[in-house]
């Protein structure tokens, strides 16, 4: 029993167990813990499962569809084979757990497998530390772009197709944010006649992921526009203001956008989320960002949102990477493979170790070697 590494001193006083994730107050709490059920259970899981890597070989490259009677019979010849492990959702890789280690010896000692007319690549199976995981995490499904099952992809294209089909931003997905566009275009015109939403980033630019933000640039040349003639029209008339921008709904009575600040612009828009568009919460303006914009979720349909309102070059940064995923089909998969090979190295994600001015997305398409 591994006590030592097991348990670690708390500096606060007490003990915490490792294993089994667990904190004590006191000496006697520990010796009841480490005589408990669920201590002892999960030792005897975690020698279960050494026992089980140390008698395993990892086994690919047979045809789909193979049973695991086959590999039984095909393995028998180096030793009694105590069970057979296949992958259930590819069937493209199994692991063999043989009764003693002489057996394993034999099969990783013979130069080559063959079965059926395929080749076998057989190797050692991966030892990983052993660590509790709380069943509410046990029922998440297993990462369709994991390691050994991408291995297992005939060519690195189809490897590389495989990484687009499973992070893409699905269709449905797609016509959710479409619809939600739609909404705020026509709430936003209410109060900033002649004003567009335009959506740019992950979400349009041919290069979205799964529950990616939903980014929006709130263009208002025209509602200023429109606000100026308005202006002129009520002066040339005498009078305070004009038909056409006189509402009681109206807001822009309480502003000039010509020389509003953004912060005072995007109080406004936080105003309008808040008040008028169905499921939005959460709103929040962010003022002291480098890029100032109000973010937002939306209940029913579970994604975020930002609204900017100074961001013209992140549309025509989304138009060019339509062209060049458009111009040339390889482009999207490069994309992507980057992309997740940069967040399993922690360059890119959700909590990236440093700082990068440009995504892959923008890198690769502006680099004529790439």
């Amino acid at each position: 029993m591994e006590l030592d590494t097991d348990i670690q001193t708390v500096a606060k006083g007490g003990f915490h167990c490792v294993l089994c994730d667990v904190s004590v107050p006191n000496q006697a709490s520990l010796e009841d813990h480490l005589k408990g059920r669920k201590h002892q259970k999960l030792c005897s899981v975690r020698e279960s499962r050494r026992a089980q890597e140390e008698h395993s070989v990892f086994v690919s490259g047979f045809q789909r569809g193979t049973s695991q009677q086959q590999l039984t019979d095909y393995f028998q010849r180096f030793g009694p084979v105590a069970e057979i492990i296949m992958d259930k959702d590819q069937g493209v890789y199994a692991i063999v757990q043989f009764g003693d280690k002489e057996s394993l010896q034999g099969a990783l000692a013979q130069p080559q497998h063959s079965m059926e007319g395929q080749r076998l690549r057989v190797k050692p199976r991966e030892k990983k530390e052993f660590k509790y995981t709380p069943k509410k995490k046990q029922d998440v499904g297993k990462n369709p772009l994991n390691p050994e099952l991408l291995c297992q992809v005939a060519t690195v294209a189809e490897q590389m197709q495989r990484v687009v089909e499973v992070s893409e931003l699905p269709e449905s997905e797609r016509r959710v944010r479409e619809l939600l566009v739609a909404m705020l275009q026509e709430v936003f015109t209410e109060f900033f006649p002649e004003c567009k939403i335009l959506p740019f980033g992950s979400s349009v630019n041919s290069f979205g992921i799964r529950s990616c933000d939903l980014d929006l640039f709130l263009d208002l040349e025209n509602t200023k526009s429109f606000q100026a003639r308005a202006k002129s029209t009520a002066e040339q008339a005498g009078e305070g203001q004009s038909e056409d921008a006189r509402s009681e709904d109206s807001i822009l009575s309480d502003i000039d956008l010509a020389t509003a600040s953004p912060a005072e612009v995007l109080e406004l828009v936080a105003a309008v989320l808040r008040r008028c568009v169905p499921g939005a919460h959460k709103v929040q303006v962010v003022s002291s960002a480098r890029l100032p914009v109000v973010k937002f979720s939306h209940r029913e349909l579970a994604l975020q949102g930002d609204i900017s309102i100074n961001n013209r070059l992140a549309v025509r940064n989304t138009r060019f990477l339509q062209l060049c995923s458009a111009l040339d089909n390889r482009l999207r998969p490069l994309v992507y493979t980057v992309r997740h090979w940069a967040k399993q190295k922690q360059l890119a994600g959700e909590k990236p170790v440093a700082t990068h001015r440009h995504n892959p997305d923008v890198l690769i398409t502006r680099d004529p070697e790439l």
